[in-house]
């Protein structure tokens, strides 16, 4: 008869430790692992921040104005249109200018984009005036487009 392992008691705390790190490796491998928010706050600033910016820079600007406060969105979709034909080929963000009750942020986001009708690549900024009320994560953003485009090449 065989005495019984030492290492047997060890094996249900063996195989739930590695269990865990599997867990783990995944939550780390897709990202945050973050359940979802029973209060339903919406998205992060980031990420509404990222969402709105990649959607001006695909020319989505039907989707980008929900992310814009209801009173300026009529405004919104009136500027875009002069952009209509713009092909935008990249974006740069500043960073962020959080205030401190954190209830405001303003991002200067450079777009790069060119026309058709022109050989030159042109530069546009645009100002994101990001506010929200209370703590939730219902962010929306005001924003305003500086100068007319300036040539991004030498000149």
């Amino acid at each position: 008869m065989h005495a019984p392992s030492p290492f047997r008691s060890l094996r249900p705390l063996l195989a739930l430790a590695l269990a865990a790190v599997f867990l783990i490796s995944l939550g780390c491998a897709n990202g945050e692992f973050r359940p979802k928010d029973p209060f339903d706050r919406g998205l992060t600033f980031s990420e509404a921040q990222h969402r709105y910016t990649v959607l001006v820079r695909w020319s989505e600007f039907q989707k980008a104005k929900a992310f814009v406060a209801e009173d300026e969105r009529e405004k919104f979709l009136a500027d875009m249109k002069a952009w209509k034909h713009a092909r935008f080929t990249d974006y740069e963000s500043e960073d962020v200018e959080l205030d401190d009750e954190k209830q405001k942020a303003t991002v200067h986001v450079t777009y790069t984009l060119y026309l058709p009708s022109t050989p030159y690549e042109l530069e546009i900024t645009e100002t994101q005036e990001w506010s929200r009320e209370g703590l939730g994560n219902a962010w929306s953003v005001r924003s305003s487009f500086a100068d007319t485009p300036k040539m991004a090449a030498n000149q």
